[in-house]
């Protein structure tokens, strides 16, 4: 038999973190993911250098690309895609830079997003205020994160 591995030994923990560790752990992932945006936008600028893709012909490549997608017919990757020069002339892109594009966009996108999330939890991550039945008033200062949102943050 195989080992049972520590996914399901574990469930019943509760992982209660502070105001303060949580806003500390996602302004480092703020930075990380920031820093992670910067370097796929270089990418994405060595590779149109690279290949002489310009604005125009990204924005080509781009609705090739998802009207493919759309069509479902993104299903043999080593297809090339084609579009106008900037002299009229056909240029020729292969799969794989278009491949590079688009997975790089998608992946800035999603961090993104991410970045947006956790700027907004930080920003409104505040004490919440409590009564009890019998009127005590009480703050709570720490929140309980999920095995994934710790391993996420780095705790």
């Amino acid at each position: 038999m195989g080992s049972p591995g520590t996914r399901h030994m574990f469930g019943n923990f509760c992982y209660e973190k502070s105001i303060d560790e949580i806003k500390e752990k996602m302004a480092e992932k703020i930075a990380f993911l920031k820093t992670k945006i910067e370097e796929r936008l270089r990418r994405i600028v060595r590779l149109r250098e690279e290949f002489g893709i310009s604005d125009s012909e990204m924005i080509d490549l781009l609705t090739q690309y998802g009207n493919e997608l759309v069509s479902n017919r993104v299903v043999n990757t080593s297809i090339s895609y084609t579009t106008k020069a900037s002299n009229g002339d056909q240029k020729i892109i292969g799969a794989g830079v278009v491949q590079n594009l688009m997975t790089e966009k998608s992946l800035i996108e999603t961090e993104k997003d991410s970045v947006e999330k956790m700027e907004r939890i930080s920003r409104n991550l505040r004490p919440v205020r409590h009564i009890t039945p019998d009127g005590a008033e009480w703050f709570q200062t720490s929140f309980r994160l999920s095995e994934d949102e710790l391993e996420y943050l780095g705790f």
